[in-house]
């Protein structure tokens, strides 16, 4: 899923308008610096598809594209959220956080502060920072995670997860706190565009 996202953020580096939030096309404020190109869009909304189906939903309140020829990237310093979107228009999984980057060449991304990804099962992590490697397929924490299950808290050390956050694993484990039955833990799903900027 997080190759959907990078081809995205590429393709949108490299058009002159991006789909904004209402579903239109808003053009690029063109700024130019002495030493770097750099050009910014606002209420970014990207769909992005495979084989004739929707994968992944990107929404930002603004976005910097910085065209360094050294290393090119995209800065979302308000925030993000991404939904992620199975073959049946599902959503499996969606992520949150107050800022993100994402590196062209390195095939990286690093989102950070108040990080949040929630899945199909109902679990939650919560995190500072979270590394996305394309190469790899997996996203990787080296900061204190907390994981919520509809059954447990575990809380750790660096974690290492497939793409859909399906398949987890924390890397030294702190602490785990076993859950007493509530419907309330069990109420949280995945709502299309919930929290959206």
């Amino acid at each position: 899923m997080v190759r959907l996202w990078t081809l995205a953020i590429a393709t949108l580096m490299t058009l002159g308008a991006c789909t904004t939030g209402d579903g239109s096309y808003g053009r690029k404020r063109q700024k130019k610096d002495s030493s770097l190109s750099r050009e910014y869009a606002e209420r970014i909304t990207i769909d992005f598809t495979d084989s004739g189906f929707l994968r992944a939903r990107v929404y930002s309140p603004q976005m910097m594209a910085v065209k360094d020829p050294k290393e090119p990237y995209m800065l979302l310093p308000k925030g993000l959220k991404v939904d992620f979107i199975d073959t049946r228009g599902q959503i499996e999984s969606y992520m949150t956080a107050e800022w993100g980057v994402s590196y062209k060449n390195k095939k990286r991304i690093v989102v950070r502060r108040n990080v949040e990804i929630l899945n199909i099962k109902g679990e939650t992590l919560n995190t500072e920072e979270l590394i996305w490697n394309q190469e790899t397929g997996k996203i990787r924490s080296d900061k204190f995670v907390t994981i919520k299950t509809p059954d447990q808290i575990i809380t750790g050390d660096g974690m290492v997860s497939n793409e859909s956050f399906t398949d987890w694993e924390i890397l030294n484990v702190k602490g785990t706190i076993n859950r007493p039955y509530d419907s309330t833990s069990r109420s949280r799903t995945l709502v299309p565009g919930r929290g959206r900027y």
